[in-house]
């Protein structure tokens, strides 16, 4: 699927009706870039979900299908992620504000499936509106390295319920339920 960007807008009414024409296997990180990128979100229907935490950065579920989860995830700076992949789900992240520091991660040594030490491949820096990608099989993390907050948008598809979880220095991978940030 070939989309101008530069023309479509989508409201999250067509971009569901979008991805669930798309079956989960035969999407692409190209097809659901394109999606993520033509998406045109309702500042008041985004604003609801916009919530920053001391102690982390905070994760309030937008949407959620059978065929993907929309997530706001809200950030103070110095807050990070995990080094982590998405269990087999495509992932697009979208800055709404801010400047999102996005690390792409390769296992150099994998002793087991449970035992793999890693290393940083690449790293960016990500502004408002520029995407940052994670195919099914990549590790990656993210994080506000800025002084100023950061709001981002992230789209799996699949919906995710945990991740593997990598530790650098052990090179230990567990399996992590993930959690939402509730309304007080």
């Amino acid at each position: 699927m070939s989309v101008n960007l530069l023309t479509k807008r989508l409201t999250l009414d067509d971009f569901i009706l979008e991805m669930m024409r798309i079956a989960p296997q035969d999407l692409n990180l190209e097809q659901l870039q394109d999606l993520v990128a033509q998406l045109d979100l309702n500042d008041t229907l985004l604003r609801q979900h916009i919530t920053f935490s001391d102690k982390t950065y905070a994760r309030k579920l937008l949407c959620r299908t059978s065929r993907f989860d929309m997530l706001v995830l809200s950030w103070h700076p110095g807050q990070f992620t995990t080094i982590h992949d998405h269990a087999g789900a495509l992932n697009v992240t979208r800055v709404r504000s801010g400047t999102l520091t996005a690390r792409l991660f390769e296992v150099y040594d994998k002793r087991s499936s449970t035992e793999q030490l890693v290393r940083v491949e690449s790293q960016e820096q990500l502004v408002r509106g520029e995407l940052a990608s994670v195919d099914r099989d990549r590790i990656h993390q993210l994080a506000n390295t800025s002084d100023e907050k950061l709001v981002t948008l992230h789209v799996y598809a699949h919906p995710l319920s945990s991740i593997n979880v990598y530790c650098p220095n052990s090179g230990q991978v567990d399996r992590v339920a993930l959690q939402y940030t509730l309304e007080q």
